[in-house]
């Protein structure tokens, strides 16, 4: 039985309990977030949450892979997952279309993500210099909440050092990307060259899109279910999300967002490509690169399947339109039979 046909099936199985177990879960769970940003005293703030919740679900519904039962057989990743990324959401939201782009305003807000990964810290004011601030405390219980499923995780102290390596980048892009225009470009490429490894081969914008990923956190939370992970096993798998999986990932959000973010003009990172074919030649590139990595891995199927979602449940998006058809064709016959059902899975789960 070829490995590629293995592949197939423990994809199907995947796919099977995702849509069964893992997605159901991950909708209940932002139906009770949605319930508190109904409460949000300030009007904006409350518009700007209940916008990410409901734009953005599907970045906790894809992120959700790694919460499923043959992986996560309690359930877990979730409890951390959805209240984490929403969090993530609804700073994006705030900072993309807030009336602030001063970096001591975007670092204070995005101290919250900081503190959602570090059990026990306390909650700041992370509005102080913001212009709204009366949320009724939906940040502060988005902290709580994912502070609170840490508990669960009994290897967490090993892996915690590494998952704050990710969200300190994580923060740091959104305050260079968010903040003032005229010198964005030079805070992205200075910060690129003093934190990317140049072994890597990758341009200063594919190693921006890569720390905007939560995936890595994802992958690391699950080996934070055993007692002590082994720390070669957590540099590894860390080496394979950052940079490989997280620029596919957030590369992949940008190329289909291109439209979208030119009429709002914000940034996009796609567009720093020469041409339409060089964009998509990297992403073949990148993807590639990960296929070979993954084999490093005992559960290298799993990861295999995760590049392949990726391609799949991207490009299953309303937004890609006939400008980027021959493009989403090109990526899908490169993730194989498994992107392509992925894509079908998701086209069909997208479907009004």
């Amino acid at each position: 039985m070829s490995g590629k046909f293995l592949d197939f099936i423990r994809s199907w199985q995947w796919g099977t309990e995702y849509f069964r177990v893992v997605r159901p879960r991950v909708v209940h769970l932002i139906g009770e977030l949605h319930q508190m940003a109904q409460d949000i005293p300030d009007p904006v703030l409350r518009e700007q949450a209940l916008s990410s919740l409901q734009t953005k679900q599907f970045h906790c519904e894809g992120g959700g892979v790694f919460g499923g039962p043959s992986r996560d057989p309690h359930g877990y990743l979730l409890e951390f997952l959805v209240p984490y990324q929403s969090l993530c959401d609804y700073l994006d939201t705030v900072t993309d279309r807030g009336p602030s782009q001063d970096p001591d305003n975007l670092r204070g807000l995005h101290q919250g993500l900081i503190d959602a990964i570090t059990p026990l810290a306390p909650v700041r004011d992370y509005y102080r210099n913001h212009p709204h601030g009366e949320d009724g405390g939906y940040l502060a219980s988005l902290v709580h909440r994912s502070q609170a499923a840490l508990s669960h995780f009994p290897g967490y102290p090993a892996v915690q050092p590494a998952i704050t390596r990710l969200v300190q980048l994580y923060v740091d892009l959104q305050v260079y990307k968010h903040g003032p225009v005229p010198t964005r470009l030079d805070r992205l490429t200075t910060w690129f060259q003093k934190k990317a490894d140049p072994e890597n081969g990758l341009f200063w914008w594919e190693f921006a899109a890569a720390t905007g990923s939560t995936l890595g956190i994802f992958a690391l939370l699950t080996l934070a279910l055993e007692k002590d992970p082994d720390d070669k096993q957590i540099e590894t798998l860390f080496r394979l999300y950052f940079p490989w999986i997280g620029a596919l990932h957030i590369l992949l959000d940008y190329l289909i967002d291109q439209e979208e973010d030119r009429e709002g003009g914000d940034l996009n990172f796609v567009t720093y490509y020469h041409s339409p074919e060089q964009a998509i030649q990297r992403l073949q590139w990148i993807y590639h690169h990960i296929v070979r990595e993954a084999r490093n891995f005992p559960d290298a199927a799993f990861h295999r399947y995760v590049a392949r979602g990726l391609l799949g449940f991207y490009l299953s998006d309303r937004k890609v339109r006939h400008e980027l058809n021959r493009p989403a064709c090109q990526l899908l016959a490169t993730g194989g039979s498994v992107s392509i059902g992925v894509w079908l899975a998701a086209h069909v789960g997208r479907a009004p």
